[in-house]
């Protein structure tokens, strides 16, 4: 499967913003074989909290953390029926793990105390994605030109955006406030992982961003750059330019993956 897989990345500093606390990382084909075949392909993006002391390290954190612990923990069911469950409990063992060493780092510097992330993480495995989210980062799937949220927003709002179809008629809620309910870091509050385990058809495009990206552009605009530009570096392009041309706010990261 993994010979298929095509990628593209990109992270833009936006128009108003002075630096990006935004930071994605991927292991895709280059990575270790046996960990491709065991643990599969990982894509993660982070949005370190805008205001709050070093987000842009709490996003590094986050990703990097959660890419070494998932690789290193030999928790590997040997019965193919659990494997799936057994990779999706590496995952959120993986990101409780940044967690709490973003919690350490921060406790033994005044100014870091309330630093904080968002977190969405895609696996590709043997057939099957693996999904594990906290925050309002998004993960999106289109398959045969119609798109899906596949992550819930933990956000205080008062129309809730969740999982599902996206709706020919559906837009965001361009640029209103927000207070942002789970993240990693932060305060220590975290209370659950939003995990969940989805086929994979040959065809099917995923699109991790993060709020940069969905607060500026329409959940519709989104399904159709995605079903219109055949390339991931085609459609990267386009959905960042997407959000600049709608004002640009904040930084907007986003991945396209092709399976």
């Amino acid at each position: 499967m993994f010979e298929n897989v095509r990628h593209f990345e990109k992270s833009d500093i936006g128009l108003l913003r002075h630096s990006n606390e935004d930071s994605f990382l991927i292991v895709g084909r280059d990575g270790p074989h046996d960990d491709l075949q065991r643990s599969g392909m990982i894509f993660i993006v982070a949005d370190g909290l805008g205001g709050h002391a070093a987000g842009e390290i709490a996003s590094r954190m986050a990703c990097e953390e959660t890419v070494s612990a998932y690789y290193g923990d030999d928790l590997i069911s040997q019965n193919h029926a659990d494997a799936g469950e057994s990779k999706v409990r590496k995952l959120e063992n993986a990101i409780w793990s940044a967690h709490e060493k973003i919690i350490n780092l921060a406790t033994g510097n005044v100014e870091w105390r309330t630093m904080g992330t968002t977190l969405s993480v895609l696996v590709l495995t043997d057939g099957n994605a693996l999904i594990a989210h906290v925050g309002d980062s998004r993960i999106y799937r289109c398959r045969n030109r119609s798109c899906e949220r596949m992550t819930v927003d933990h956000r205080e709002r008062q129309t809730p955006i969740g999982i599902g179809p996206i709706q020919q008629d559906q837009e965001t809620h361009h640029g209103c406030g927000h207070i942002i309910t789970q993240v990693l870091g932060g305060y220590d509050d975290l209370d659950t992982i939003y995990t969940r385990v989805e086929n994979v058809q040959r065809g099917d495009i995923f699109l991790l961003c993060t709020d940069g990206l969905h607060d500026l552009v329409t959940d519709h605009e989104i399904q159709e750059i995605l079903a219109e530009k055949s390339l991931p570096q085609t459609a990267c392009e386009e959905l960042v330019q997407a959000a600049i041309r709608n004002g640009g706010r904040d930084n907007v990261t986003v991945i396209v993956v092709q399976v």
